[in-house]
């Protein structure tokens, strides 16, 4: 204990008083100089230390939170920011973000403290994220969907994210990647700094893999010569212009993923084979999906009988 703060020293074995005292110098020597950066250049020295172990939509998110971070609070000392000061930004960020990037700055801002001030521990009040009801379309809505889609050059991408494909993946597979009916899933687009970059490994280990096509929808490719030269955020646009058309509820371009999920267990698929065909790495999720649109059919059904008066 030093001035009020806990410092903490691993050694391998005991060392003499005279090391002791030495290390103890240099670590209070060198924590004092992190205390003395400001939260700036703290973040962005976080940032560049992850650079090549994060994915770059994953660095342009932080980037962008640190741009939104008010001025007064990036020129303060790591070594002055308090439970109370990160509690003020909190409140201060809230009024004009979301719940979630509310709790999204929080975590980074805790995380960047962590790096150069580990045994520092902030008690902090977060806004409550709302619950989401997201619609996970039905077997019906996809059809209806591609039946709708067949002339634009949304269809082969509509259908690969109902083959449980990421919209990422999709825009980054090209005719190179088909062999006969067979596609290969190996590469990523993502959003980065300045505009999108092509991700050579995909998500996780698990999402390399190969499905396979049906044949309408290889006719189609190879009619068209592409399977899908647009940006990703145009796939959702296009669901915003199309669903209302067809009176289906809204649904991300992710949710025909969470289709797969849910319809491919309802026709009896294993739990390791909708794995291993939608690139998840656990089965947390993928179960977590399904169970979700499975136990919310059921009580609509049970609704039904339950409450007929």
């Amino acid at each position: 204990m030093y001035q009020g703060k806990l410092y903490s020293l691993t050694v391998k074995e005991l060392p003499s008083n005279k090391d002791a005292q030495r290390m103890i110098d240099e670590k209070i020597q060198k924590a004092s100089a992190y205390d003395r950066y400001s939260f700036k250049v703290a973040a962005d020295k976080y940032v560049s230390a992850k650079s090549n172990v994060l994915s770059p939509s994953t660095i342009r998110g932080y980037k962008s939170i640190i741009r939104n971070i008010p001025d007064d609070f990036k020129r303060m000392h790591i070594g002055d920011i308090d439970t109370f000061a990160l509690q003020k930004l909190i409140n201060r960020y809230s009024s004009d973000h979301s719940a979630k990037s509310t709790h999204n700055l929080s975590g980074f801002v805790c995380s960047v403290l962590g790096m150069f001030r580990p045994n520092v521990k902030f008690q902090l009040t977060l806004p409550q994220k709302p619950h989401k009801t997201n619609y996970t379309p039905s077997h019906d809505d996809v059809v209806r969907l591609l039946n709708e889609s067949k002339d634009t050059e949304f269809y082969a991408a509509l259908y690969l994210a109902a083959l449980s494909c990421r919209v990422s993946e999709i825009c980054a597979v090209t005719m190179d990647d088909l062999n006969g009916d067979e596609l290969t899933i190996n590469k990523a687009l993502v959003r980065a700094d300045k505009g999108f970059v092509l991700k050579e490994t995909p998500k996780t280990d698990a999402s390399n893999r190969t499905i396979t096509l049906p044949h309408e929808l290889v006719e189609w490719i190879q009619n068209k010569g592409y399977i899908y030269r647009l940006y990703p955020l145009q796939i959702d646009k296009y669901l915003r212009r199309t669903l209302p058309k067809l009176g289906i509820p809204f649904f991300s371009p992710h949710k025909l993923r969470h289709f797969f999920a849910s319809y491919s267990h309802d026709l009896g698929y294993s739990d390791a084979m909708i794995q291993s065909l939608g690139g998840w790495s656990t089965d947390l999720v993928m179960k977590r999906i399904y169970r979700h649109s499975m136990n919310e059919k059921e009580a609509k059904q049970s609704i039904k009988a339950d409450f007929t008066f």
